[in-house]
């Protein structure tokens, strides 16, 4: 989530503390019981959890709504693989796992630190996680140390930021996992923008710092958007905007990577009316690469349990679109 958010974003405690009845001897990714990563079937009704504690409601919630979701499961610095391990066995059983490696929240950061992150969540997660998100809200100008610095200092730091997704790339595909990459929708290409400096425009981040060989071979291109005081006044023409990305990953399906708001404290009619306007996007989008996604960011917090009423919007919205194949 973009990092104006920051102080209502971490209201939740601390995932290292959620998971600490994980904690103890928790098994890798050898144990029997975990499953094979799955291939995502289209649409995808995707929803984030960026707190596990109360894991078996949200198991609930979760095997109640009317299709199989996608959660994408926030990993938090400062936790194991080995923590997260047993919940994602459970989590896994009522629904598909996409693994965000760090949240665009934790940056700024460093190759080193990334890649030895990817390293261990990988290794010590596979077979639980169906789909890596290597790049979160990657060209939002708060993931640099020097978000207003001058061009060559931008430059060297957003530099900086493809090596550490490049990094991530080639761990994930030599494991043979599948990767995402969330770009932050901060320009409707009409004159309107919410972007520090020209080097953070979606569309001309990925060809200016990501290789040739992460363009080629990223699974999943996805929007993380927020119109609502983060990033405002934007008019997107959605159908253009996605041609636009599948041009330059000629091979990765595309949607949402994130939708919502900053607070859960927004006004209820806004965050119904953004669950009502793009969930029903996998019915009413023609282009055959678009997968939907979405991800909900307060799943954790709007959703669980399931008597809650954004729960119920969120069932009530899914219920009559297409069934996932």
């Amino acid at each position: 989530m973009r990092k104006l958010a920051l102080v209502t974003k971490k209201l939740v405690a601390p995932l290292a503390a959620s998971l600490a009845i994980f904690a103890a001897s928790a098994p890798l990714s050898s144990n029997a019981d975990a499953q094979a990563a799955a291939t995502l079937k289209a649409p995808i009704y995707g929803v984030t959890l960026d707190d596990l504690s109360k894991l078996d409601a949200i198991i609930t919630s979760l095997s109640k709504l009317p299709y199989r979701p996608t959660v994408r499961v926030v990993f938090d610095p400062g936790t194991s693989a080995a923590q997260y391990y047993p919940a994602l066995v459970k989590l896994h059983t009522v629904a598909n796992v996409m693994g965000e490696i760090m949240d665009s929240y934790y940056f700024p950061t460093t190759l080193s630190v990334y890649t030895a992150r990817t390293n261990e969540l990988v290794n010590g997660l596979n077979g639980t996680v169906d789909v890596w998100e290597i790049a979160n809200e990657i060209n939002g100008e708060w993931l640099r140390q020097n978000p207003d610095g001058s061009n060559s200092v931008v430059n060297a730091e957003e530099a900086a930021i493809g090596q550490m997704v490049a990094a991530a790339s080639t761990i994930v595909k030599k494991a043979g996992g599948k990767t995402a990459i969330t770009l932050y929708y901060n320009d409707d290409s009409k004159g309107n923008n919410c972007w520090e400096k020209p080097q953070d425009y979606w569309k001309t981040w990925p060809t200016t710092f990501l290789p040739a060989s992460v363009l080629q071979s990223t699974d999943y291109v996805l929007f993380s958007y927020y119109p609502y005081q983060d990033c405002p006044g934007l008019s997107p023409s959605w159908n253009n905007d996605f041609s636009a990305v599948e041009s330059i990953f000629p091979n990765a399906k595309v949607g949402f990577g994130e939708i919502g708001t900053s607070s859960t404290g927004a006004p209820a009619s806004v965050q119904t009316n953004l669950i009502k306007t793009y969930y029903p996007m996998v019915n009413s989008m023609k282009d055959p690469k678009f997968i939907g996604g979405f991800f909900w960011w307060y799943y954790a917090e709007e959703m669980v349990p399931y008597t809650k009423t954004y729960w119920s919007t969120l069932d009530q919205t899914i219920a009559p679109l297409k069934v996932p194949q």
